[in-house]
């Protein structure tokens, strides 16, 4: 069961989703940046083969992603 025990790979992706989400509203009208990077980044390795494409690390980006969103709305 990979998708109970959290791996170091998942976690970055979750980090990478939510700082982002966080710079794309900081920086740029942009708060969706995390979700586009979550696709993009998974698409990239599919296409390439220099990476391994799995939905699970684009989950763990989109909720990286939408942690930063609900903290961007309660403030």
């Amino acid at each position: 069961m990979d998708s109970i025990i959290l791996s170091n790979d998942k976690i970055q992706h979750f980090i990478v989703g939510f700082l982002l989400s966080m710079l794309g509203v900081v920086f740029l009208p942009l708060i969706v940046l995390g979700f586009v990077f979550g696709v993009g980044k998974e698409v990239y390795d599919y296409i390439s083969g220099k990476g391994v494409a799995e939905v699970g690390d684009i989950l763990a980006t989109f909720c990286g992603a939408i942690i930063a969103v609900i903290i961007v709305v309660i403030l």
